[in-house]
């Protein structure tokens, strides 16, 4: 079964999700608000990316799925990761 380009840009974003959750940790230790600008500047990145790669293939009435496909789990995989490392205290100054 071959996975549609909403799938694509879903499983695209839930990736990025949890490497922004990593990466967040790591390089913004105790800075939550740098952290979500961060994500955020992550999430428009992978926005113009799938724009460039399969904006055109979309149709003018699924033109929202663009934007939309993944967003609730890039935001929870992100909000998950980061709160779970920093509780447990997974981070660079640990090692």
């Amino acid at each position: 079964m071959a996975l549609t380009k909403t799938d694509k840009i879903f499983w695209l974003r839930v990736g990025l999700g949890g490497v922004v959750g990593v990466l967040s940790d790591v390089l913004f230790w105790s800075d939550f608000e740098s952290a979500v600008l961060f994500a955020i500047v992550v999430y428009l990145g992978s926005y113009y990316l799938v724009r460039r790669v399969w904006g055109k293939q979309f149709a003018a009435n699924e033109v929202t799925k663009m934007y939309t496909a993944g967003v609730g789990s890039f935001t929870l995989l992100f909000i998950f990761l980061y709160i779970f490392l920093f509780t447990y205290g997974l981070h660079y100054l640990a090692l």
